[in-house]
């Protein structure tokens, strides 16, 4: 074996495919870097497994209790994860006394408000993707009696890929077409929407139904439904039973691809609820969006962080760069999706975009040389504790 290898210094965990853009950049400047390190994934289909390179030693861990095990058991100087919770009570993955730094990287522009409660509680680090996670994560230290985490100014590693991949295929955007779609409110036919639900409670496909879709469906809208991940993994019945209800239209198409960037570059408007899916569509695209509002009951709330933050900051600013239906104004949806392709908020978007996250375009690169620093840092103790 590689002698690199014989300590697992750095560690990266991924739950699969669906989280590749988060880790593809920092693991390429891995690479450039030449630091060796370790990839575990609980997905045969990772894209990771096909790299072949000495400096990577990338293994498939499998699934469920085999994986959350050695996971549970891990020794390693650092371990980079996005999956939240490790090591929270009642959540299957126990957090390994024998990693000296675990850290958390964002998969999406989040405030922390709807991640469920306690799951950054056991992480050392937090690779910042802005601004607005800090007084959050500092608000629930301070609740909690928990040490102050290390918080490193990262920024969003798979935005920075989903905007590199869209440079490649820029399909520019026939400005006449949308003239020609908004000044005829009858043509809905030349639109696109996509409809990108969140998973369980938060999605407005479990809390609506298909009823509001059926209607866009009778107005000729192009619409493109692109359930969540996990939903696929874990609402396969409610999607059937949706699937069932809208078949009988010719004009809704169902994405279940890892990659969403077709979908995104078709879609002239995006539909969802509290999903981050809506800062991937306006950050990368410029696009409008429409979010729908999803209410908790008091019961539900008390899952989720947001019952102890208080508020979202999300959803305070997100009227800054999208719209948010208020209530019964989904049965306006139509009218609400011309307004909105009409008020082209491009630089409102951009200006937004580049205020909010660190190092736009080089958070791998950041990430990276952050991972080498202190994984060294713990050689150089180790390398003392023994003169």
């Amino acid at each position: 074996t590689n002698t690199d290898f014989d300590k697992k210094s750095i560690v990266i965990f991924s739950e699969g495919k669906m989280h590749w853009n988060t880790f593809k950049p920092i693991i390429e400047n891995l690479l450039d870097k030449k630091q060796p390190f370790h990839y575990f994934t609980m997905d045969i289909e990772d894209p990771c497994l096909k790299i072949a390179n000495r400096l990577m030693d990338n293994s498939y861990i499998g699934e469920g209790n085999r994986a959350f095990a050695k996971i549970g058991h891990l020794s390693a100087n650092l371990v980079v994860s996005t999956t939240p919770n490790i090591g929270t009570k009642g959540y299957p993955i126990p957090r390994s006394d024998k990693i000296k730094k675990l850290l958390y990287v964002s998969h999406g522009f989040d405030d922390m408000a709807f991640l469920h409660r306690g799951s950054l509680d056991n992480y050392d680090a937090v690779l910042l993707m802005g601004q607005i996670e800090e007084p959050c994560i500092r608000k629930l230290e301070e609740l909690r009696n928990l040490p102050k985490k290390e918080l490193i100014p990262a920024g969003l590693p798979y935005i920075d890929e989903l905007i590199k991949e869209a440079d490649i295929h820029k399909i520019q955007t026939d400005e006449k077409k949308i003239e020609n779609m908004v000044n005829d409110f009858e043509s809905s036919s030349a639109i696109t929407l996509l409809l990108a639900p969140s998973w369980g409670e938060k999605g407005f496909l479990q809390v609506l139904g298909t009823s509001f879709i059926e209607k866009l469906a009778q107005k000729q809208y192009n619409i493109i439904i692109r359930p969540h991940p996990y939903s696929v993994k874990v609402e396969k019945k409610l999607l059937k039973s949706c699937y069932e209800k809208l078949k009988q239209f010719k004009n809704i198409q169902w994405d279940y691809n890892t990659d969403g960037s077709l979908s995104f570059q078709a879609a002239d408007v995006l539909i969802s609820d509290f999903s981050a899916v809506r800062f991937d569509f306006a950050f990368v695209y410029q696009k409008p969006f429409i979010t729908i509002p999803i209410s908790f009951s008091e019961e539900a709330l008390q899952d989720f962080e947001i019952a102890d933050l208080g508020t979202s900051w999300i959803e305070e600013h997100i009227d800054e760069i999208g719209y948010t239906l208020k209530e019964n104004e989904i049965e306006n949806l139509d009218f609400i999706i011309k307004k909105v392709l009409q008020e082209k908020r491009c630089e409102e978007i951009l200006e937004f975009r580049n205020k909010h996250i660190y190092n736009l375009g080089e958070s791998g690169d950041v990430i990276a040389d952050y991972l080498i620093e202190a994984n060294n840092i713990f050689s150089r103790k180790e390398t003392n504790d023994y003169v």
